[in-house]
């Protein structure tokens, strides 16, 4: 029994990493390029990790707008997984996101955070650390 708490409280420690893991996307909108790195330290970061086909991201967009409102200073940043600007145009002309969205195509980023699931939101605290990660906003940063 002691051996198979070990092993699960191993487990769990290894699938929350705090390390961030720096990346470079392209902006839906603009095109432009966004470099996490240029942003560490300056403010929380949530990102969230979403696509177009997920019931569960449409309805995680009520609790992420209203932790937006609450914190209005942090960084918050919609990561399209997997989907071509095809899907994601026809997904945002219906719901609406009050941040910036970020294409990750091939899913390098989810993948490099350990994502296999979604939606996924991680907050990046000041200290450069993650200090939250899981299916569902949190309900304070």
């Amino acid at each position: 029994m002691k051996k198979l708490l070990g092993l699960y409280l191993l487990f769990s420690l290894s699938a929350f990493s705090s390390e961030v893991k720096d990346f470079n996307l392209t902006t839906y909108k603009d095109k432009k390029e966004f470099k996490l790195k240029d942003h560490l330290g300056k403010k929380t970061i949530v990102l969230n990790f979403w696509a177009s086909w997920c019931t569960s991201c449409i309805t995680e967009l009520p609790e992420l707008h209203a932790l937006k409102k609450k914190y209005p200073k942090a960084l918050f940043i919609g990561i399209n997984s997997g989907e071509s600007e095809k899907f994601v145009k026809k997904f945002l002309r219906r719901y609406k996101f009050n941040y910036k969205i970020l294409m990750d195509k091939t899913k390098t980023v989810a993948k490099s955070y350990g994502i296999d699931t979604l939606p996924r939101t991680i907050v990046i605290g000041m200290d450069k650390k993650i200090s939250f990660k899981g299916d569902r906003p949190p309900s304070k940063i």
